[in-house]
């Protein structure tokens, strides 16, 4: 008898040899069970306390203010959109060490008596549209779930420490770029005073808008050498760790299976996000655009 060669052995044991639809379809199933994942809906907001929030961005003739009689009606509109997906929790854009205050405050909105706060104006998105819809749901509890980026002790082998060496580099794509994207806050400031509350957030939650969000920061990533990559390795360590670190904590929200969660947070976070949520065999993302029209 013919000796056997080891490739041929180790073929022996794979399944037979099916026909590509069919593995394909093997492949599918994979990823598609079990058939109920939870679902996550990811809605991309502006700050609606933008004063206060972000002063050195907006300009005063630009404000827009969110207690006004008509966006108020705006915002219970889109409220009732978003209640249309029935999610069962709420995350929202604050520390979850703040977790006590925030269900205090949500306490506080349900009698009737919240009026706002130091750390959290009666304006602000988490009280305009999660503090209200979780309200209209009966939820008695909301999801803190933000997070800063790590900070540790780089070795001086790390690229990082050589910040200050390239901090000076110059290069003609930045001066280029950056005036592009302060002409592009200008116009996204002109188009959400001039727009009602449903057609920005539609034009936020764009793919196009989405990505244009981390274009200025991804410009930057050249800086250092091939060596020292100091701007790419600042991405990860600053920009992408922050929104990994968000996405694990709605990972550790969920309890069922059946969960609908949805996630109010500022639109430029919402890229990375996505991203990672898709990737995900754990979660469903749910177009939010089907809510918003």
């Amino acid at each position: 008898m013919k000796t056997l060669s080891w490739l041929a052995i180790a073929f022996s044991y794979l399944p037979v040899q099916a026909q590509p639809a069919a593995t394909r379809q093997r492949i599918e199933t994979l990823f598609n069970e079990p058939a109920t994942k939870p679902q996550v809906l990811l809605l991309g907001t502006f700050h609606f306390a933008g004063e206060q929030v972000d002063a050195s961005t907006t300009p005063g003739s630009l404000s827009v203010d969110m207690l006004a009689p008509a966006r108020q009606e705006q915002i219970k509109a889109l409220v009732n959109q978003l209640a249309r997906f029935r999610p069962t929790k709420i995350a929202i854009e604050a520390a979850p060490r703040q977790k006590k205050y925030i269900d205090s405050l949500y306490s506080a909105y349900c009698k009737g008596t919240f009026k706002g706060s130091s750390r959290l104006n009666a304006a602000d998105e988490i009280v305009q549209i999660g503090f209200r819809l979780a309200r209209m749901l009966g939820h008695t509890e909301l999801f803190p779930v933000d997070a800063q980026p790590f900070r540790i002790q780089f070795s001086r082998a790390d690229s990082l420490t050589m910040f200050s060496k390239y901090e000076d580099q110059t290069d003609s794509s930045f001066a280029y770029w950056d005036k592009r994207y302060e002409t592009y806050a200008l116009l996204q400031d002109s188009l959400k005073y001039g727009s009602s509350l449903k057609e920005f957030l539609l034009f936020l939650n764009s793919d196009k808008t989405q990505a244009r969000s981390i274009g200025r920061w991804l410009v930057q990533t050249k800086k250092g050498s091939s060596q020292e990559p100091i701007g790419a390795d600042k991405f990860i360590a600053r920009y992408y760790n922050r929104n990994i670190r968000i996405y694990s904590n709605v990972q550790r929200m969920v309890t069922s299976p059946a969960d609908r969660i949805v996630v109010i947070y500022g639109n430029t976070h919402q890229y990375i996000l996505k991203h990672l949520f898709e990737a995900s065999p754990e979660f469903e993302v749910v177009p939010v655009t089907d809510y918003l029209k």
